[in-house]
C-alpha cells in the first residue's frame, strides 16, 4: 500500500480511537482465536479479503465508521478491528443462531409465527434507529434475511455492509423481507411472484386465504394481515408513498392501523396475463417488478 494510502487509514483509525471499538493486532487475533479455530469469547472475526486495496480500505472504513458509532440492541455490535500488513479484520459479537435466512427457510423445526412477527418488529426498530436517531443518517441498502443475525434467544441484530442511497430504499427492502417472512419458502423456477399474489388477494378481500396457504394459523391471522399490509406499503412504487420505519414499528405493534395501500406493482405482469397476451398476439414481454426512488 502506498504511504499516502496508509496515512488516510491511520488518520481514520486515530479518529475511531475516540469511539468505542478496540484496535487489535494481528498477533492478538491469532492468539485469541487459536489461529482462527475458535470464536473470541462472544465475538466473531470477519476477515476482509479483496485483491484491490482501495476497495478493501473503503469497506473497512465504511463498516468501522458506521458500526463503531451505533448503539442499539437490534444492531450487531462491533467490538474492534485489526488493520495492519498481515490482517484486515473486524471483530463483531458472535450470534449463536446464525443468519435469519437459515432459520426462516428450513423445514424442521419451523420457527413459530409469533417469533417471526417479533423478529420483524425488532428489525424495524433497528432500521428506525439508523434512519431517525443517527446523525448523519445511516442507510443500510441491503436489508434481507441473510443480513440479519439471531442470538441465542432469537433476538435479531442487523449487520451492516456498505450503507448508501436513500432511506426509502431500506424501507422497500424491508418490505421485501416481510414477504419472505410470510412465505417462509425460497423461490423456485416457475413460481408466481409472491408480493403480487398478496396484492391480488387483498384486492378481492381474500387476504386470509393466502395467509392460510402460507401455513399461518387462525390465532395469528390478525397479525399476519397487518404484516401483509405493511409489506405492501413498504413496497410502494413511489418512494414518497412508503412509510418511515418508525411508522412501520407503530403499525406492527398495533399503535396505529396500516392505511390502505394502492397498487405497489403498476408495471408488474403476472404469468397468467403473459399467457393470455401471448396467445392473443403470439409473443410475450417480460415486465419485471420495479420501484421509483423519487
Amino acid at each position: 500500500m502506498a504511504e499516502n494510502q496508509y496515512s488516510v487509514v491511520n488518520e481514520f483509525i486515530s479518529e475511531m480511537a475516540r469511539e468505542n471499538p478496540q484496535q487489535f493486532s494481528y498477533g492478538q487475533l491469532i492468539s485469541f482465536t487459536s489461529n482462527f479455530h475458535f470464536h473470541i469469547g462472544s465475538g466473531a472475526v470477519k476477515v476482509l479479503k479483496n485483491t484491490m486495496m482501495s476497495v478493501m480500505e473503503k469497506q473497512f472504513m465504511s463498516e468501522v465508521g458506521t458500526m463503531g458509532r451505533t448503539y442499539h440492541r437490534n444492531l450487531i455490535k462491533l467490538y474492534g478491528f485489526c488493520f495492519d500488513a498481515n490482517m484486515k479484520a473486524l471483530v463483531y459479537e458472535y450470534m449463536e443462531n446464525g443468519s435469519f435466512d437459515r432459520i426462516l427457510y428450513e423445514n424442521s423445526p419451523r420457527i413459530k409465527w409469533v417469533q417471526l412477527y417479533d423478529i420483524a418488529i425488532e428489525i424495524a426498530k433497528g432500521l428506525s434507529y439508523l434512519h431517525e436517531y443517527c446523525y448523519p443518517q445511516i442507510i443500510h441498502h441491503d436489508i434481507k434475511p441473510a443480513n440479519v443475525l439471531l442470538d441465542s434467544n432469537l433476538s435479531p441484530k442487523v449487520s451492516m455492509n456498505h450503507p448508501s442511497v436513500t432511506y426509502k430504499c431500506d424501507v422497500f427492502s424491508y418490505g421485501s423481507m416481510l414477504f419472505d417472512i410470510l412465505r417462509r419458502k425460497k423461490y423456485t423456477e416457475g413460481d408466481e411472484w409472491f408480493p403480487a399474489q398478496v396484492w391480488e388477494h387483498l384486492q378481492i378481500a381474500k387476504l386470509d386465504k393466502i395467509i392460510m396457504e402460507c401455513g399461518i394459523g387462525v390465532e395469528d391471522k390478525e397479525d399476519a394481515e397487518i404484516l401483509s399490509k405493511v409489506a405492501l406499503l413498504c413496497a410502494q412504487y413511489k418512494a414518497h408513498d412508503r412509510p418511515s420505519m418508525s411508522t412501520v414499528v407503530k403499525m406492527l405493534e398495533g399503535e396505529i392501523p396500516p392505511w390502505t395501500p394502492v397498487d405497489p406493482f403498476p408495471y408488474y405482469e403476472s404469468s397468467s396475463e403473459s399467457r393470455t397476451r401471448r396467445g392473443r398476439r403470439g409473443s410475450t414481454r417480460m415486465v419485471s417488478p420495479a420501484y421509483d426512488e423519487r
